[in-house]
């Protein structure tokens, strides 16, 4: 019996293949609502401090159980967003769940905000993964921008009408962070680090004033202006590129984050030289300056710290030797104010096992573009560096954006992927 030939139909076989269906740029109506809705969830965080603070000054008093519950819904919201059919983000909240209620039964005291702060990455980082196209992201990054330098300009420009209707120091004040008399500078109603005292390091004719924007605090802010750096370093096919670097520029000088700005130079730095570095030494960075920083602070005999660079290692140092063996596991109650090491501060909150779990599962998580990993490289850097001199890594207001980004990075099939028409151009 003979072979059967295609050819024999008499016809040549490529053209009885069956021809490819015309693709349509119109993307599903409910893709477009979840987006929507995504998209919504990740500005709220960047933004609800502010709104709650516009309703302690002009509306009714909030309290720090007002502010939990905003944070939780917004994380219950971005778990439900980021829901799938896969088993991934259900394995990874179960566990982590799991994990925490066993250290925190063994503290005497019960601390809700442990659990927050790995929740944050948890639920943002998969509900990016959803995340369809790389440009959407662009374009909710850049809303952020453009909210963040907008509120900015008008701290700076309006203070007075600002504080009229926003009073940062009364908002802290009533969720419990600061108490009365807490501000160095009588009659401000700015964050403690709202002026710099001895004159700003950026600009200084622009004066004292730190801007902060809808973050309330200069801190957060700077954290954010290194993040918009990051990401306009590696989206190098975005569009409108130039206004992100723009807004992370007038961001860093509003809020005169000099750490921010070293921040910025090191993420371009580490992205040159990222291929060459093995992906174990990303996993043991934080361990390599946890224990840099436990041998400075051993061997030092300095007795006081300034507001520097040096300084700020040093006083970091110290938070560090304030642990104990149980608190290095997450085992120990609140012993002081740990948020200006974030390396400390992880230890003490989620413990030794728990952080280094939780990092090596991002440093090694799969990437579908080889591309994602200059992203990775920056935000590692970013990280990094920024828990040296502070715990404000794990606030929801700088987190959400960070780690929905770096989700959606991951899932992102490479700078080849992007359409040379892109739909509705």
């Amino acid at each position: 019996m003979s072979r059967w030939r295609p050819e024999a139909l008499g016809a040549p076989v490529w053209n009885r293949l069956p021809q490819a269906r015309p693709t349509f740029s119109r993307r599903p109506a409910t893709y477009d609502l979840w987006l929507k809705s995504a998209a919504g969830v990740v500005i709220g965080a960047v933004v609800f401090n502010c709104f709650l603070a516009f309703v302690n000054t002009r509306v009714a008093g909030v309290s720090q159980n007002m502010v939990m519950m905003a944070e939780a819904l917004l994380i219950a919201m971005a778990l439900l967003l980021a829901a799938d059919r896969r088993a991934g983000l259900y394995t990874v909240v179960a566990v982590y769940l799991a994990y925490m209620a066993m250290i925190l039964a063994l503290r005497p005291e019960l601390d809700l905000k442990a659990i927050r702060d790995g929740l944050i990455p948890i639920a943002f980082y998969f509900l990016g993964r959803r995340v369809r196209d790389i440009e959407s992201v662009d374009r909710i990054v850049l809303l952020s921008a453009a909210i963040v330098v907008a509120v900015g300009f008008f701290e700076y420009f309006l203070l007075d009408l600002f504080i009229a209707n926003i009073n940062i120091l009364k908002y802290y004040i009533a969720r419990g962070s600061l108490e009365v008399g807490d501000n160095y500078i009588e009659d401000s109603s700015l964050f403690i680090s709202g002026t710099r005292m001895q004159g700003r390091n950026l600009l200084p004719f622009l004066g004292t004033h730190r801007v902060s924007s809808v973050f309330l605090e200069p801190v957060a802010m700077g954290n954010y202006g290194a993040f918009l750096a990051l990401w306009a370093i590696f989206r190098k096919d975005m569009d409108r590129r130039w206004l992100l670097f723009a807004a992370a520029a007038v961001v860093i000088v509003l809020g005169d984050a000099r750490f921010g700005m070293l921040v910025c130079f090191a993420i371009y730095a580490m992205t040159l030289v990222y291929r060459i570095v093995p992906r174990l030494i990303w996993v043991l960075i934080p361990a390599l300056i946890t224990l840099a920083m436990a041998i400075y602070g051993l061997s030092t005999d300095a007795l006081r710290w300034e507001d520097d660079l040096a300084g700020r290692w040093l006083h970091a140092s110290w938070l560090l030797l304030k642990l104990d063996g149980f608190a290095v596991f997450g085992m120990s109650p609140i012993n002081g104010f740990l948020e200006d090491n974030g390396y400390a501060y992880s230890l003490h909150q989620i413990g030794l096992v728990g952080v280094a779990v939780l990092w090596s599962l991002y440093v090694f998580a799969p990437l579908r573009s080889p591309d994602a990993w200059r992203f990775r490289a920056g935000l590692i850097t970013y990280v990094c560096l920024l828990m040296v001199v502070s715990s404000s890594f794990y606030s929801i207001k700088t987190g959400a954006l960070l780690w929905f980004c770096a989700g959606a990075v991951d899932v992102w099939r490479g700078f080849a992927s992007r359409p040379e028409h892109p739909p509705g151009s």
